[in-house]
């Protein structure tokens, strides 16, 4: 199962988003995970970048470089792991279309209707890939344009449209424009979490300093800085770690406001892991994932003691 993560803070931070030291780091971690690693950013110049290539966290040299000295407000990154489609840079999250980075995890049909509602919206030039992923991509550029630029408009019509007319096994997925931050987990198949860390000069937050198996962020420059963190699972053992809803909308705005909403109906394609092909299925195992990472917790506690 891909991993998604996302910050957003008040102020321009250097963040270092890829654990290269702990036993079953990132590095580590993208031997399972090896399809594509991808860091994406909005500048201080406000300025959309994507930085990504089809290779595990293990094999890269310009990922960890990036993330380690780049400063934004909101960037996303994402660990690749396919459903089946190849491996190549047009395959690797995040994308940057219309100055919209997006992330996707999960696996939904791209049907027929699908093209052509992204050809309708004038977006289908977007699509350079053979992905799910990209196609759900270009339809939010689409019905982001056709909503005069706003971001929240343009995801909720996009999802709304999906969940009417495509079969869905899950979306979750990180869309940033201008540091505007949406997160949504669509349905409950996958999870999706988040961490608001609140600070004041009285009383300023520690360094962040967050991880698991397969991802980290840290950074003394988010000492007494608010912030968001997004992820596809806790990070470290704050108990503010919230698991969004089945069908939750999280809306980061530039000035740091966050609201949460419920905008989705159900779907009315829903598909289990029986109705996926053998790729996609083996993409999301929830079930022996998460039995391993349990099982590498307990040896690390144990090699700790």
């Amino acid at each position: 199962m891909c991993r998604l993560f996302a910050l957003h803070s008040d102020q321009p931070v250097t963040a270092d988003l890829w654990l290269l030291d702990a036993p079953y780091s990132l590095l580590s971690q993208s031997r399972f995970n090896a399809d594509g690693t991808g860091l994406g950013w909005i500048g201080e110049d406000g300025e959309a970048t994507v930085r990504k290539r089809p290779v595990a966290a293990f094999e890269s040299e310009t990922f960890p470089q990036v993330a380690t000295t780049l400063r934004a407000r909101s960037m996303i990154a994402h660990v690749r792991l396919s459903s089946g489609s190849e491996h190549c840079v047009e395959n690797t999250h995040p994308f940057l279309q219309d100055g919209i980075i997006s992330a996707h995890n999960g696996v939904l049909e791209v049907t027929a209707a699908m093209r052509q509602r992204v050809r309708e919206l004038g977006a289908a030039h977007h699509v350079q890939g053979s992905t799910d992923s990209e196609w759900m991509s270009a339809l939010i550029a689409g019905e982001v344009a056709a909503q005069d630029g706003d971001l929240h408009d343009g995801v909720v019509a996009a999802l709304s449209w999906i969940i009417a007319n495509v079969p869905v096994y899950s979306v979750n997925i990180l869309v940033l424009k201008d540091e505007e931050l949406i997160a949504v987990r669509l349905p409950a198949t996958n999870e999706l979490w988040v961490l608001e860390r609140t600070a004041t000069a009285a009383q300023p937050r520690e360094p962040l300093e967050q991880y698991s198996d397969s991802l980290r962020a840290r950074s003394a420059d988010l000492a007494g800085v608010r912030s968001v963190v997004v992820a596809s699972e806790p990070m470290d053992d704050d108990p503010a770690w919230r698991l969004l809803d089945s069908g939750e909308l999280l809306h980061l705005l530039g000035d740091g406001s966050l609201t949460s909403e419920h905008p989705f109906g159900p779907l009315a394609h829903a598909l289990s892991i029986e109705d996926l092909g053998l790729s996609a299925a083996a993409s999301q195992a929830h079930a022996a994932q998460a039995r391993a990472q349990e099982q590498r917790r307990r040896q690390l506690a144990e090699d700790a003691a």
